[in-house]
């Protein structure tokens, strides 16, 4: 159960530096006047939060991982879903880093 946590701790920390990346050149885009979405994953969706930055959405999957943590207990739904949005995080951010880069 720990060597689980840790990798997914693992993931939310790897996550955490390229959310905040992504979300500043958001807020550039934005200030520039571009950047005109509602929100990174539009419902329906697999996050409970709706918002137009990524952090966001690494807080809800990083509160799932403490409550996991916290009772030592988990379903394996709670799981699937954590690491579907530890995934859908990946594959966006990846996505994203390589759109702006153009």
């Amino acid at each position: 159960m720990e060597q689980l946590l840790n990798q997914l701790d693992l993931n939310l920390k790897e996550l955490y530096r390229k959310a905040l990346d992504a979300d500043a050149i958001l807020d550039e885009l934005q200030n520039k006047g571009q950047a005109r979405h509602q929100a990174i994953f539009p419902a329906p969706s697999i996050f409970r939060v709706s918002s137009q930055r990524f952090m966001p959405y690494l807080s809800e999957t990083a509160e799932q991982v403490s409550a996991i943590r916290q009772t030592q207990q988990f379903n394996t739904a709670t799981l699937e879903l954590v690491v579907k949005q530890l995934q859908l995080l990946h594959k966006t951010l990846t996505e994203f880093r390589a759109v702006v880069a153009k």
